[in-house]
């Protein structure tokens, strides 16, 4: 236990020190605005005011945990330790030199992103313009690593406190954006289709388009079989999140209503977790995310409570406002479109701030840590290099006893991408090193 003063408490404040520690150091905490309290307490202190007092260590607080509107406020490292960048750095000679808990709250409720402009074609937050890409920390669980520092300072202090030890966890998350190419698209897209490939003389396309209409197995993106023996091989936790949004220029699965759709979605709910990946077009109709998590409670007959956003499209914070109104307790969409690495500065679940009502929520933010798509298309890594990039990120989150996420698509198990179902092969081995 250690006992915190700070004269003004805030959501902020108290949403700060419970992820600091209770969700990472494991330990319990107590704060208190009585000034008498805290000196006469023999428990290990800390003072978060502007003055020190006669007992307990310092730290000096930066204004942002005071306040409750949210400022265009991007801060510089104005100094750089050995081992990370410093925010928030104290005016006066304190424990720490910064303001650790200002710089948690800052990091993790993603306050960086809420007046950005400078969004990306789909009008998502670019990793290229965040402090973690400028500082060069988006590849290691920067929050993590300070709080660990915070916590090695703390023992020296105070040698009676006794931090929990995290255990290392992974999980498999598969988004089927396109559960089939050619199979259960209907007559009238598979006939647009069959026209385009004769006209374009793709006979070997046309030929699997025939072959998957007539047997959905034929159908390149059919690969579930495959994803679903590798998870039991070896004993990965997996996890899918579906689109079933109407059709769109970039929500193109099967209609929710189709037969064979259906029938697949049953068959991976009755092994696999199930969540929704809420289609592109419900970014500005947030609406639809409840209708489209109603459609696929229905088609499995289970209850829906995590999802993904399609595109990662997400709107900060009405997307996570909303999910919360209808009954998504965890979300898995935290990661960069362009960037892998630790959008949050995390490696663990931790819970939503609404910095727009100033309030913490129940949901909670499980970030994602590597994508495919991001390695392959994006960063243009042959899957050698790419498998070196996710051996490194797994070794920091095994550091910290982190959640290690991927995310797959099934489409990605086809033949032509052999060498990434190798790549995802050995990544779930790897996995297994730390177990």
């Amino acid at each position: 236990m250690i006992v915190v003063y700070s004269p003004i408490q805030s959501p902020r404040l108290n949403y700060t020190l419970s992820l600091i520690f209770h969700t990472i150091l494991g330990c319990k905490y107590h704060l208190t605005h009585d000034e008498n309290f805290f000196e006469t307490s023999n428990l290990p202190k800390l003072n978060y005011s502007t003055t020190p007092l006669n007992s307990g260590i310092f730290i000096q607080p930066h204004s942002l945990l005071q306040e409750s509107n949210i400022r265009s406020l991007i801060p510089h490292a104005e100094d750089l330790s050995d081992e990370f960048p410093i925010f928030f750095k104290s005016e006066i000679q304190d424990f720490l030199g910064f303001d650790i808990l200002s710089t948690v709250f800052y990091v993790v409720t993603r306050y960086e992103e809420y007046n950005a402009t400078n969004l990306d074609e789909h009008q998502r937050y670019k990793a290229e313009n965040s402090l973690a890409y400028k500082y060069h920390f988006l590849h290691y669980p920067y929050i993590n690593k300070i709080i660990a520092y915070f916590g090695s300072k703390l023992k020296e202090q105070f040698p009676q406190l006794i931090f929990n030890q995290r255990t290392f966890n992974f999980i498999s998350t598969i988004d089927i954006d396109n559960a089939f190419a050619y199979a259960h698209k209907g007559l009238l897209r598979n006939s647009l289709g069959f026209i385009k490939d004769a006209c374009g003389f793709n006979f070997q396309k046309l030929q699997s388009r025939i072959s998957s209409c007539i047997n959905e197995r034929n159908d390149p993106y059919n690969t579930f079989q495959t994803i679903n023996s590798l998870s039991e091989a070896t004993n990965t936790a997996l996890h899918y999140f579906v689109l079933i949004g109407d059709y769109s220029k970039y929500d193109k699965n099967p209609h929710y209503q189709n037969k064979g759709f259906q029938r697949l979605l049953k068959s991976l709910s009755n092994s696999h977790s199930i969540g929704l990946h809420p289609s592109y077009v419900s970014y500005q109709h947030l609406e639809k995310i409840d209708v489209e998590k109603k459609r696929l409670e229905q088609i499995i007959e289970k209850t829906i409570t995590s999802a993904r956003c399609h595109f990662l499209h997400l709107k900060l914070p009405e997307t996570y406002q909303f999910y919360n109104e209808i009954g998504i307790t965890d979300d898995y969409t935290m990661i960069y479109a362009s960037q892998v690495g630790f959008r949050t500065g995390l490696c663990v679940p931790h819970p939503w701030f609404d910095l727009q009502k100033n309030e913490a929520t129940k949901l909670t933010i499980h970030p994602s840590t590597i994508m495919e798509g991001v390695l392959r298309d994006y960063l243009n890594l042959d899957p050698i290099v790419a498998y070196k990039t996710i051996e490194s990120l797994m070794n920091e989150v095994m550091k910290y006893g982190g959640e290690f996420i991927s995310i797959f698509h099934n489409d990605s198990f086809i033949k032509e991408h052999s060498l990434w179902v190798d790549l995802y092969k050995e990544m779930l081995l790897t996995s297994k090193k730390a177990v």
